[in-house]
């Protein structure tokens, strides 16, 4: 994983924060590296242990707009976001396409999985060894927030994973698109393991 450190002391830096060492420590530790690639290895770990989900989201746009509603996850490569009424809308990974569905005027649009930041979430593996640039590593309030991106295709944008700091548990996550706009999704009142049916991960029909 040390192609993780093109930008190795601005991420020590960040890292040091982290994991709570002060600066004059970074100066005399030997260990930073190890420790980020550690701590790196565990967010891969905690990805690949959600196997499945569900729960609640709210969703919250760059202009402040929140919407909410209920969500299913069945990694590999599927989820599902019902969107709470009066909103129409629907979003349906069912594989290899993420879809945007407006249940009223029955329209869609789509994209393959891994030509957006949520194939990070979504893939079996994250490939957070060969496939990502790390941009930032830092804390806020309780929390840890890792801005990665596709290091062969940095125009497909930019995924903020945030995380618990005891337990590095995915609480939300920000999906910045190539023109800088934000869409944060923040996960809430989640159950891990359930079963969940293939139907909740097919197309509508229109």
């Amino acid at each position: 994983m040390t192609r993780f450190f093109a930008r190795a002391m601005t991420l020590f830096s960040a890292a040091a924060l982290c994991f709570g060492l002060s600066q004059p420590a970074l100066a005399q530790t030997q260990t930073t590296q190890e420790q980020v690639v550690a701590f790196l290895n565990q967010v891969e770990a905690q990805i690949e242990k959600i196997t499945t989900a569900r729960g609640r989201f709210m969703q919250i746009s760059d202009s402040g707009q929140i919407v909410r509603g209920d969500i299913s996850i069945a990694r590999p490569r599927r989820m599902r976001f019902d969107y709470d009424e009066p909103s129409p809308a629907l979003l349906v990974a069912d594989g290899r396409f993420i879809g945007t569905y407006n249940t009223k005027d029955e329209t869609s649009a789509h994209r393959q999985i891994n030509q957006t930041p949520l194939k990070f979430l979504l893939n079996e593996d994250p490939d957070l060894a060969n496939g990502v640039k790390v941009l930032k590593i830092e804390r806020v309030a309780e929390s840890v927030l890792v801005t990665i991106q596709d290091r062969r295709n940095p125009n497909q944008g930019q995924l903020v994973l945030v995380l618990d700091t005891r337990t590095l548990e995915l609480r939300a996550w920000q999906v910045i698109d190539d023109k800088g706009e934000r869409t944060t999704v923040r996960l809430e009142s989640m159950t891990y393991g359930v079963s969940l049916s293939n139907a909740l991960f097919e197309r509508p029909n229109f």
